[in-house]
């Protein structure tokens, strides 16, 4: 027998063709003196009536002693080969396949035996033939049990304790050998012929591989390196339960973080996640069992990976399944689902440890941005504290947030945006509050909205409140104080046109905010209870949503409580009842818009915190609004905004309506927009309100009428 020098092993292949040249010496050994004794006719079948395992053992101990001498040397080689193999791993760095897998299952020697006998059948086709022919196994599948204690027992005791291990580790010798399966019917485990699972073959060829069967299955490409920076507290729980041989269900709303949980447990304990897709589980049992031995093996193979069937949905009849073909394995498991629970009510013997991941608080959801974004990506003046209070995102989608944000900037190629930060959070809040609502596109900045200062500083007020929300209710602790009623709640009032969807507008601008407007007489409803469902539903989609609710011609509903002539009028009583309970509910900003705050309960004007007027405009503020009305892109003469703020008294609406106008017939003209333009808008604004004028009504101006009427 070779020395331990002879086998100096550079790479697999050398390693695999010293395995093959051994067992084909030791088929030799057993061939020739095997066929002597019976000379020459066919070898008996393993238990049959020529000669016994025991009487052939003790014929050959006896007649042939040289032979006994040979079998050994040839096992011992075999043996000798292996430890060189293992040797060479430790200080060579080479990997070999095939002592991986051994050490990996925990094969015994005699299991190992019969791993390297039925590859070595499989991959050299003369050593297969050899072997089938021995084993007189019709269709020639590979070594029997039977066949390989033959060849590798030396004593009649230690053939009967090689059979007895094999019996109790079937499941094992299924990971193995194809058609071994526990419960299925046929011949004995004994007389069944090895033939190597094709994954186990595959692997030993490559190294590292992937099971193919199982890539519809399994997510290979989720190797995130987490870094918990948040909720470090989950891991602690996570761990003592996984001391306990304790089962792992991590449950919460979506991006919260329950696989990166899994993945930080692993990244820890040096440990591959085998991430299972929970909406790719075959329904039937029979499927499914198949594919969770598959799992486990893989988790061998992939060196003691842990197991996480990820997004389970609601229905719990996959996870009763999942339950009973896990029995009782030992090895981490973790479920994750966005339902809470799905699993309990089949977990009897309480294996299953529930876990909900909290909702993140602003504290750490800051903590959270200060990591994905660098110090240069984040706008000046910007305040991070109030993104982390006003957008509530999960973890994830904190994440993606920033990534789609980052992605924008280098696109763009220009500075910090502020407003792309606030559209990549927005981007990534699920609701469907437009289906109850209309949102409206901001438009509007500060120097748009022309108000006494008095009703401007009340705006302005009322979004400090919105910035310093975290601040006063959470870091000084007047949530302590105030139950409910912690949200922005208004009422603006006044003529049509005076500015008061402008100003929502400029309030969402300046909070980087959504504005959804809500038509109170789609809400309402004549049938019972349904007003009350459609409110529910638009102020948990605002919720969602973070948006501002702007509630226009909100008399019909706010007006003085009515007398209760009627049914109808005792159910709209308790649809306004209802909306006032979800104003002080909600966080959020709410805006009811209304011309005749007069109609208002004055009982309901004491639950909102802002009660601002939009007074018809004066001269002052009308000549501000003609300043400033027309676009620095268009081209006009000098107009006179001193006559057209005094003669005429327009709401700001009213002006916008006029400059436009003016613009459509200069354009059309080809001109630039001077008097003559701007009083025909005028005069076809005021004849929206029957209103006839003839050239003497437009002043100084009457000329250009003149001119117009001829």
């Amino acid at each position: 027998m070779k020395n331990m020098d002879d086998y100096r092993f550079q790479n697999e292949l050398e390693y695999q063709l010293a395995l093959l040249e051994s067992i084909r010496k030791l088929l030799l050994v057993y061939e020739k003196f095997y066929q002597e004794e019976t000379k020459g006719d066919m070898l008996p079948r393993i238990g049959g009536s020529i000669l016994s395992h025991q009487e052939l053992t003790r014929t050959l101990q006896k007649s042939h002693p040289e032979f006994w001498n040979h079998k050994k040397e040839a096992l011992q080689e075999l043996s000798h080969i292996r430890e060189c193999g293992k040797k060479s791993m430790r200080e060579n760095g080479i990997v070999i396949a095939m002592e991986y897998v051994i050490h990996a299952f925990g094969l015994t020697d005699f299991e190992a035996f019969l791993l390297i006998l039925a590859w070595a059948s499989q991959m050299d086709h003369e050593t297969g033939l050899a072997v089938s022919a021995m084993c007189e196994y019709q269709g020639g599948k590979g070594p029997t049990i039977h066949f390989c204690t033959r060849l590798y027992a030396l004593e009649e005791a230690e053939t009967i304790e090689i059979k007895r291990k094999c019996l109790s580790r079937k499941e094992l010798l299924s990971w193995l050998f194809a058609g071994t399966e526990a419960g299925q019917r046929g011949e004995s485990l004994l007389e069944k012929g090895l033939h190597l699972d094709d994954r186990i073959f595959a692997y030993l060829q490559d190294y590292g591989s992937v099971d193919d069967e199982l890539k519809m299955y399994v997510d290979y490409t989720y190797h995130p390196e987490p870094k918990l920076w948040i909720q470090q507290e989950i891991q602690t729980g996570i761990s003592r339960s996984i001391r306990q041989k304790k089962r792992i269900f991590l449950f919460g709303e979506q991006g919260s973080g329950k696989k990166y949980q899994v993945a930080a447990f692993c990244q820890t304990f040096g440990r591959e996640i085998l991430l299972v897709r929970g909406n790719t589980l075959p329904d039937t049992l029979c499927e499914l069992s198949m594919l969770v031995q598959r799992l486990k093996r893989e988790t061998v193979l992939r060196g003691n990976a842990i197991l996480c069937f990820a997004d389970l949905p609601e229905d719990g009849g996959i996870s009763e399944h999942l339950l009973q073909e896990l029995g009782e394995w030992e090895e981490p498991v973790f479920f994750t689902s966005v339902f809470k629970n799905p699993t309990k009510q089949h977990d009897n013997r309480s294996q299953t440890i529930y876990m909900e991941i909290p909702k993140t608080t602003t504290e750490e959801r800051l903590i959270l941005w200060k990591h994905v974004l660098r110090e240069e990506q984040i706008p000046d003046a910007f305040d991070l504290l109030f993104l982390s209070d006003k957008y509530q995102l999960t973890p994830g989608a904190i994440v993606i947030s920033a990534e789609e944000y980052e992605n924008r900037l280098k696109m763009e190629g220009k500075k910090t945006e502020a407003k792309w930060i606030l559209e990549a959070c927005r981007n990534r809040l699920e609701h469907s509050l437009g289906d109850d609502a209309v949102r409206i596109q901001a438009q509007y900045q500060w120097d748009d909205l022309v108000l006494p200062a008095f009703q401007k500083k009340m705006l302005q007020d009322a979004c400090d409140q919105v910035m310093c929300h975290h601040q006063v209710y959470h870091q000084w602790k007047f949530e302590e104080k105030i139950a409910y009623g912690r949200g922005v709640s208004m009422i603006f009032y006044g003529p049509p046109g005076t500015g008061k969807t402008m100003a929502a507008q400029v309030m969402a601008n300046r909070l980087g905010m959504e504005l959804y407007k809500v038509d109170m007489a789609g809400v309402m409803s004549k049938y019972i209870g349904e007003s009350e469902k459609k409110l529910g539903n638009i102020f948990r989609q605002a919720a969602k949503s973070q948006s501002i609710l702007f509630f226009d011609e909100a008399d019909a509903l706010f007006g003085k409580r009515t007398e209760q002539r009627d049914s109808n009028d005792k159910y709209a009583n308790a649809s306004t009842a209802y909306l006032l309970q979800k104003i002080e509910e909600y966080e959020g900003v709410m805006i009811l818009a209304t011309n005749l705050l007069q109609n208002f309960d004055s009982a309901f004007l004491r639950r909102f915190k802002y009660v601002i007027e939009f007074p018809f405009t004066d001269i002052t503020r009308r000549r501000k609004i003609w300043e400033h009305v027309f676009p620095a892109e268009v081209p006009r003469e000098m107009l006179d905004v001193e006559f057209l703020a005094e003669e005429y008294k327009f709401s700001g609406s009213q002006i916008k309506n006029v400059a436009v106008a003016a613009a459509f017939l200069a354009a059309a003209k080809k001109e630039k927009v001077t008097m003559k333009h701007v009083l025909t808008g005028v005069k076809r604004e005021l004849a929206k309100t029957g209103k006839q004028m003839i050239a003497s009504d437009f002043g100084p101006y009457y000329y250009l009428m003149e001119e117009q009427e001829e």
